[in-house]
């Protein structure tokens, strides 16, 4: 058993119980911060449908603020949401590209992760 997170109908990411758990309490306690929605919507309690424009922008924002401090503890609290959020817009169309202000090891940390973020529930 696990979670689903989907947008529009295509499978992003189907983690397990408690990934799935962690990442969407991570994001809501992160969200009012950043004064974005997440763009999460519960359909059920271990299947999300995502709002792609709010979560672009919720995804959008984090990376902003991340980029915006060098603050090393917040980099580190932040950094699992951001990923696995950048890593499930591409399925749905969305590649936010680097900035020359941006750190490169998010960018390179992207491919590892997406190989270990499932997007069926096989």
């Amino acid at each position: 058993m696990g979670y689903i997170f989907d947008i529009d109908d295509e499978t992003v990411w189907s983690p397990s119980l408690r990934a799935g758990a962690l990442y969407v309490s991570l994001a809501e306690a992160i969200a009012p911060s950043l004064g974005r929605s997440t763009g999460l919507n519960a359909i059920a309690e271990d299947m999300y449908d995502i709002n792609l424009p709010t979560f672009c922008d919720f995804t959008r924002t984090l990376l902003a603020d991340y980029c915006s401090t060098n603050h090393a503890v917040i980099h580190e609290m932040v950094r699992g949401v951001l990923l696995a959020s950048l890593v499930m817009l591409r399925p749905g169309g969305i590649n936010l590209s680097p900035d020359n202000e941006e750190p490169e090891s998010i960018w390179s940390a992207l491919p590892g992760l997406a190989r270990s973020m499932p997007t069926n529930a096989s």
